[in-house]
């Protein structure tokens, strides 16, 4: 007797549903729109990228093109809510504690003995660090803890204010929070991960030591407005930032870091990064291991 065997009618076998695929049209309409309000440009070998990013909106908004996704950024319900979470998803956010050592060392040993000599004649003499792409802040913290264990000790009377800022809430609320976990500290060295943070479980705690001495903000590099409001600084760190945008975007970012340097001030970019073509305010100076831009 051929046996048979039926399936339970509970059962639910349709097919998984297929992913939402952008068509070259799309892309272009989200690039600009993109581009617009934040000046970062996706070339076109970056389609599947941003595909895959926005997908996980549409899932949640339970939305079924990019168009629809696009309408709804446009509309003016859609815009506040959906502009945020826009910024969170195509925002790139790796970093890590001490990460770029030798901009770190050059930063103690040559440039903040030349920045509190220029500041000798001053009764208040405070270092003023701008993380300008902060990211989840591991850059803001570990410059604090080369403040408190390589600077403070030979100019006691020196102050310390560091601002980190990102476009992205996610990432400044971590940074906020200071909790990591072993990602992060995978280069930190064992000194400073003992004194400077508290191991909880899996995560990695910043101490109180530091939190006076660093602040957190929303600030988007291409916002010309916000960006005028970021003044005096004496040093700049703007690490692998600038390869996200095109000549355009750079042009009037860079311009804008400029202004917020003070005279004599120093601005970091990354190992990758160039402003050849993009400035010709600056001047380079080279360093072992690393270059630095002055503001002469």
């Amino acid at each position: 007797m051929e046996s048979t065997f039926k399936l339970p009618t509970s059962l639910n076998l349709a097919a998984p549903t297929p992913a939402v695929v952008m068509s070259d049209e799309t892309f272009a309409h989200l690039r600009e729109f993109i581009y617009q309000k934040t000046g970062i440009y996706f070339q076109d070998m970056k389609k599947y990228l941003l595909e895959g990013r926005l997908g996980k909106r549409l899932r949640l908004l339970n939305m079924h093109s990019f168009e629809e996704y696009l309408r709804h950024l446009r509309s003016s319900a859609g815009a506040a809510a959906e502009l945020q979470e826009l910024f969170n998803h195509v925002t790139i956010n790796e970093t890590y504690f001490f990460r770029n050592d030798a901009q770190f060392e050059v930063l103690e040993k040559a440039l903040i003995p030349k920045i509190l000599a220029a500041k000798a004649a001053s009764p208040r003499k405070k270092l003023r660090i701008w993380s300008s792409a902060s990211s989840s802040g591991e850059e803001a913290y570990t410059l604090a803890m080369i403040f408190l264990e390589k600077i403070k000790p030979k100019y006691p009377t020196v102050d310390l204010e560091i601002v980190g800022t990102d476009i992205n809430a996610e990432v400044l609320a971590t940074a906020r929070r200071g909790v990591y976990r072993q990602f992060s500290v995978r280069s930190m060295p064992e000194y400073y991960m003992k004194k400077y943070l508290k191991v909880e479980g899996q995560n990695y705690v910043v101490s109180d030591q530091l939190r006076p001495y660093v602040r957190f903000e929303h600030c988007n590099l291409y916002d010309h407005a916000k960006m005028r409001t970021m003044r005096q600084f004496d040093v700049i760190y703007c690490c692998n930032v600038l390869i996200y945008f095109n000549k355009e975007s750079k042009i009037q970012i860079v311009s804008d870091l400029y202004d917020a340097l003070n005279p004599g001030g120093y601005m970091f970019i990354g190992h990758s990064e160039s402003l050849h073509g993009i400035s010709s305010a600056f001047t380079l100076q080279s360093h072992p291991h690393t270059v630095v831009y002055s503001k002469e």
